[in-house]
């Protein structure tokens, strides 16, 4: 979702670094989210991370919470927008598979992690959560069902796909990446194997 900022590449504190964005916030926020989960999503860690007063951040944001609701509708929105914006950039349902798998592996695990931590205590964070999750089903169902596959089993066979993801994320501190990448070709070799011939 954007370059990552080395702290050495940050420019010091005054009037050009004050005039940061709300996305600039977002950003920084997931990083946070990445590195110690939802408690290091805190002002001032935001502050320090984008070498800003608290004036700038409250310049965007009415307060800690505000900030927290707000970072997970731009998530859950970008992500969401993504998926669409990639999928529909390809023709044909097995190439569009290909892409939401491709998708799938590349996404920043440790913040959608973190994020699914928070969703087990947050009802927002859940519902944003559960937004994204729902999205990724109906895409890949889309795409079975393109291929000729019953709508009944199209569900259950994005379920299992989405299920892969969020199992990895689950098992693993950090995922890796190439050992995800495995598990998707082999489910889509399963797909493959059970389209109507």
């Amino acid at each position: 979702m954007g370059m990552v900022r080395h702290k050495a590449d940050r420019p010091a504190r005054g009037s050009d670094v004050e005039r940061r964005t709300r996305s600039d916030y977002f950003e920084a926020g997931l990083e946070l989210l990445a590195e110690g989960g939802v408690g290091a999503t805190t002002i001032a860690n935001l502050c320090d991370r984008l070498q800003v007063t608290k004036g700038s951040f409250y310049h965007h944001f009415s307060s800690g919470p505000d900030y927290q609701a707000a970072l997970l509708d731009h998530w859950a929105g970008e992500r969401a927008d993504q998926l669409r914006a990639q999928v529909a950039s390809v023709p044909g349902p097995l190439a569009r598979i290909d892409v939401l798998k491709h998708l799938a592996v590349g996404i920043e695990h440790e913040a959608e992690s973190a994020i699914r931590a928070w969703a087990r205590t947050d009802p927002v964070a859940a519902k944003a959560q559960r937004a994204v999750d729902e999205e990724r089903e109906d895409l890949l169902g889309a795409s079975f069902r393109e291929l000729g596959l019953p709508a009944a089993r199209s569900r259950t066979l994005a379920r299992i796909g989405v299920a892969i993801l969020v199992g990895s994320q689950q098992l693993e501190d950090h995922v890796d990446r190439d050992r995800l990448a495995t598990l998707f070709d082999e489910y889509q070799r399963w797909l493959l194997a059970a389209l109507p011939t």
